[in-house]
């Protein structure tokens, strides 16, 4: 008979995994091997959903024993979600705080006044169930916790050895000041950017991308109007990234979820499950019910050392977006006169969004989740010491593709001089870093800022821009003039051109559909 043996959960997750994944141990063999019963093997397995999603949640792993009624467990839960939000908004929170959280959310589940006491054990319990023994909980800084952070890196192999890399996924927002010029002078603190002529030149920017590069969604941008002028005779839906809009350009719960919701839509259609990784922000709500996405969350205030897109893919889409930017400004000095006839609209930002996030490149984003520690079990038992030493000293610099966006975005600011003193690329990169991209004040506002706005009001900035696309006819006769330049100046061209007036052709005869169409109808019907 086995000896009476309680396992932490992590040994319950190796357990679980040895029964699933390669070895597919029989119950027998995994009762010899943890030194408990058969029948305690029986219900580990039983319940191995329920551990899996413990596990994924950063519940502390050396727990021996859960909570047994389901007042206390909802009481728990509910506690820790409010911890985590109220954390991830960088807010102090004492002992006597959790506790009084507590005592409330055990009324508002039907305990009568005094039942549930929330004692200093209860707290110690709590803390210790959710691996918040090593945080100060009064009067936190928002620095990283090295402990949290090893903590964490020796959780992920378990949560993400049963996907393969292109089915792991990680999202990540952040704020883009769209028209901002390389100008020294408009750099502003981070307060400032909640209001003034800043904030209402800015965009939240979503991106996303599988850990083994081969597949980035279609970035996810949030203005504050839901139809600028320059929009006029656009289908939305045919924009090259997903366009949503509010009164702050705030990401929000009601965005996100929609837009979760469309990717487990899509996921369900090509008959895919996947992972996907996010940073425990309070507009990311973990309650939802996604039949092929799984979601996971960083632990709080981690995100900047173990969130892939944070180690170097969001700089690397920055850089590729500023560098296309100040092409613009340059292409623009050929025919402006003043300062003010460099226009750029929110249509220019869309498209330059999207190349910018198409240039990062597969090895930069395999390269960031790598350093972000994402690495399979079985990887990570081959690797020895030196192999760690030498990956530190790699990881630990700045990636070759960062690198060169920014010396190439380095030379392009040589061309232009917008003040005094000009910006660096790095600089120029980082100006808008640290702006929020959701409502850290108070997350209740957010859902009064979730309006969407009215057709007429518009960003003032587009109300001049009313152009009128070319049509077909003008579109082919454009590349006959590229050709030309190519002939006499530019040759490197001629294969560009050349791919666009074919894809141009290809349009028109497919907006033609079956009909015959002659030579004289071409040019009298288009």
């Amino acid at each position: 008979m086995a000896t009476h043996n309680f396992l932490t959960l992590d040994k319950k997750i190796e357990l679980i995994n040895d029964s699933a994944n390669g070895a597919g141990l029989s119950q027998r063999e995994l009762s010899t091997k943890y030194n408990i019963s058969k029948g305690a093997v029986y219900n580990i397995l039983q319940r191995q959903e329920e551990y899996k999603c413990d596990f994924q949640t950063n519940s502390n792993k050396g727990v021996k024993r859960k909570l047994q009624d389901d007042s206390g467990r909802k009481i728990d839960e509910a506690v820790f979600s409010w911890f985590t939000q109220q954390r991830s908004k960088n807010i102090p929170l004492s002992g006597p705080l959790i506790q009084e959280k507590a005592r409330e959310f055990a009324e508002g589940f039907g305990c009568s006044p005094g039942t549930f006491k929330a004692s200093n054990g209860w707290l110690d319990k709590f803390k210790n169930r959710h691996c918040i023994t090593f945080r100060s909980i009064s009067g936190e800084s928002a620095q990283v916790d090295p402990a949290t952070v090893e903590e964490w890196k020796k959780r992920l192999p378990a949560l993400i050895n049963s996907y393969a890399e292109n089915d792991v996924y990680n999202a990540a927002e952040t704020g883009l000041f769209f028209k901002l010029l390389p100008d020294r002078s408009m750099v502003l603190p981070k307060e400032s950017c909640n209001g003034g002529k800043q904030s209402k030149e800015r965009y939240t920017v979503l991106l996303c991308a599988n850990w083994s590069g081969t597949h980035k969604l279609k970035p996810l941008v949030i203005g504050k109007s839901r139809r600028p002028r320059c929009f006029k005779n656009i289908d939305i839906n045919k924009l090259p990234v997903i366009w949503k809009a509010n009164r702050t350009s705030w990401m929000n719960s009601t965005i996100f979820t929609d837009w979760i919701q469309m990717i487990n839509i899509q996921m369900r259609r090509e008959n895919r499950k996947i992972l996907l990784v996010l940073d425990n922000a309070p507009v990311h709500p973990a309650d939802l019910k996604l039949s092929n996405v799984t979601l996971i969350f960083f632990p709080p205030n981690t995100t900047s050392k173990i969130q892939p897109l944070d180690q170097g893919v969001i700089r690397c889409f920055k850089a590729y977006y500023r560098s296309r930017l100040v092409k613009h400004i340059i292409k623009r000095c050929t025919v402006a006169l003043t300062p003010d006839q460099i226009i750029i609209t929110a249509l220019d930002a869309i498209n330059w969004i999207y190349q910018a996030c198409a240039d990062v490149t597969d090895l930069t984003i395999r390269n960031t989740f790598r350093k972000a520690g994402f690495q399979h079990r079985q990887t990570v038992t081959m690797i020895n010491n030196d192999m760690d030493e030498i990956n530190e000293l790699t990881f630990n610099s700045s990636l070759p593709s960062e690198e060169d966006s920014l010396e190439k975005l380095d030379i392009l600011l040589s061309y232009v001089k917008m003040g005094e003193l000009q910006l660096t690329a790095m600089e120029f990169v980082k100006i808008d870093e640290d702006i929020p991209v959701f409502n850290e004040v108070n997350d209740i506002t957010v859902h009064s800022l979730t309006i969407e706005m009215d057709d007429i009001q518009q960003d003032q900035d587009d109300e001049i821009i009313q152009e009128a696309p070319p049509s077909l006819t003008e579109a082919l006769e454009m590349t006959r003039k590229l050709h030309l330049l190519a002939c006499t100046s530019q040759p490197e061209l001629h294969e560009v051109v050349t791919n666009l007036e074919s894809k141009l052709i290809d349009i028109y005869i497919d907006s033609k559909g079956n009909k015959q169409t002659s030579i004289t109808d071409f040019f009298r019907k288009t």
